[in-house]
């Protein structure tokens, strides 16, 4: 999976650019938008149709980022939770292990005396 991403990322990069390069004329087309809600008007100066869709797919990509905002900070609490679960049980088994070993030392009877 590693070695795909970045050969699919060149392969669409690369379809980008061919469909910019060959569409050229349609991007520098210079439009008007204009926004009449019948109490107040607005209109912008002439802008190449390239900013409209930068403009569009920064405006998607804000949407989208606040939209799984909530979701992130419900996964990050969720991990943290599991982290201190697992740092418990951990603590645990270690206070366990411990107790086992020291239950199943024997007291030393080959130990030389003076």
């Amino acid at each position: 999976m590693r070695a795909l991403k970045p050969v699919l990322f060149s392969v669409v990069m690369v379809f980008l650019v061919i469909l910019v390069v060959q569409n050229l004329e349609v991007f520098l087309d210079e439009k008007t938008l204009e926004l009449n809600l019948l109490v107040w008007q607005y209109k912008t100066g002439h802008i190449p149709l390239a900013v409209y869709f930068l403009g569009f797919f920064l405006v998607g990509l804000l949407v989208s980022y606040f939209h799984s905002l909530g979701e992130r900070f419900r996964a990050k609490k969720t991990i943290e939770s599991h982290s201190e679960t697992a740092r418990k049980i951990q603590h645990e088994l270690n206070a366990l292990k411990s107790q086992s070993v020291a239950s199943q030392t024997p007291h030393s009877e080959d130990s030389p005396s003076v």
